[in-house]
């Protein structure tokens, strides 16, 4: 298990308002639940399934995605607090046996807590926890979180479009996707609908053959992406890919994503202010999943998309407060999600 001393620095750090270590030998399962905001609600944040080169990292990992899951939530506009898990990935771990025993210690949360699947878990995954708990949120139809999320950066993409080419649609924009996989295909599909040029790099060589057979979408090699004209860059597989050096020489004139923390420091973002590239923070673009399954557990599962293509409204609004406050976007965004947090008077504490 983590250090003592790391782990409670690491809680010292986050200030999370409860933190959970389910721990089962038998089981070869550990994980972390991290539940950072319950003043909008119950916290809310999928499961994610991942090795970690120490348990700190995966520690770490789990309070930064809760926290970014307060911030989407409340810009979303969603009556959710943050929140996340992270299962350690182990050969020694029996998933038919240890998903449905993360199952109970989410159930013992008592409902302050929801679950949902996240990078490494499937509905596979989840239908197991979700034998032993209720608090998942509603899946709907297959794909239809993943159709969400892609729909919710689709929304993002045309708010940048929209200030850039002053066009309604994307129709003509040179967008490219980075990753097709659960939500970057749907989004390949989405873009192609409404008129974009689309090409795509994917370092899984089935998944690359899938997407350029099924779309006739064209293929960049990812050794040479940045260095490809675009309007539209689309991250949509890990994060962390716009470095400052990235921020400085790549060619996209907008940036809208998937992917979970896309910058990999506050600098990069203040570079890509300055060369005036437009950037929807990730928590914005990404919401679409939490926002379907809020809609669908509310019973309003046929006007859930209609719901989240109100995210292009919201990119404009985050644009225009960082126009106005000489902030980066994500500032503007964390400003716009914490004033939310703030008005609340449910009595939690939330992030420091």
């Amino acid at each position: 298990m983590t250090d003592e001393v790391d782990l409670f620095g690491l809680l010292d750090e986050f200030a999370p308002e409860e933190f959970h270590v389910v721990r089962r030998r038998d089981l070869g399962l550990t994980a972390f639940i991290a539940l950072d905001d319950l003043r909008l609600g119950p916290a809310c944040g999928g499961i994610r399934w991942r090795a970690y080169p120490s348990p700190e990292v995966g520690a770490r990992d789990v309070l930064r995605l809760a926290r970014a899951m307060t911030y989407k939530n409340a810009l979303a506009g969603l009556d959710f607090g943050g929140g996340k898990t992270v299962v350690l990935r182990d050969v020694a771990m029996d998933p038919a046996r240890a998903f449905p025993a993360l199952g109970e210690a989410i159930e013992g949360l008592g409902g302050r807590y929801v679950t949902a699947c996240d990078y490494g878990t499937t509905t596979r995954e989840l239908a197991l926890v979700k034998t032993r708990t209720n608090y998942a949120l509603a899946e709907g139809e297959d794909g239809a979180l993943d159709l969400g999320t892609a729909t919710g950066v689709l929304s993002a993409s045309r708010a940048i479009w929209r200030r850039l080419a002053s066009a309604p649609t994307l129709r003509g924009a040179h967008v490219v996707v980075q990753g097709v996989g659960d939500v970057g295909l749907p989004l390949v599909r989405l873009l192609q609908a409404e008129g974009a040029i689309v090409a795509f790099t994917e370092v899984d060589e089935d998944k690359a053959a899938h997407c350029a057979a099924t779309t006739g979408a064209s293929r960049i090699a990812a050794d040479i992406l940045f260095a490809s004209d675009m309007d539209i860059f689309c991250p949509c597989a890990v994060g962390e890919v716009i470095t400052e050096e990235v921020a400085r020489t790549f060619r996209a004139r907008g940036v809208a994503g998937a992917a979970n923390n896309q910058l990999a420091t506050e600098a990069a973002g203040a570079v890509l202010r300055d060369r005036g590239v437009l950037y929807v923070p990730d928590f914005v673009a990404n919401a679409g999943a939490v926002i379907v399954g809020f809609e669908t557990g509310a019973g309003r599962a046929a006007s859930a998309l209609e719901v989240v293509r109100r995210i292009e409204a919201r990119a404009l609004q985050v644009f225009e407060h960082a126009e106005a406050a000489g902030m980066t976007t994500a500032e503007a965004a964390l400003a716009l999600a914490r004033a939310r947090l703030d008005s609340s008077d449910s009595g939690g504490r939330g992030p420091r």
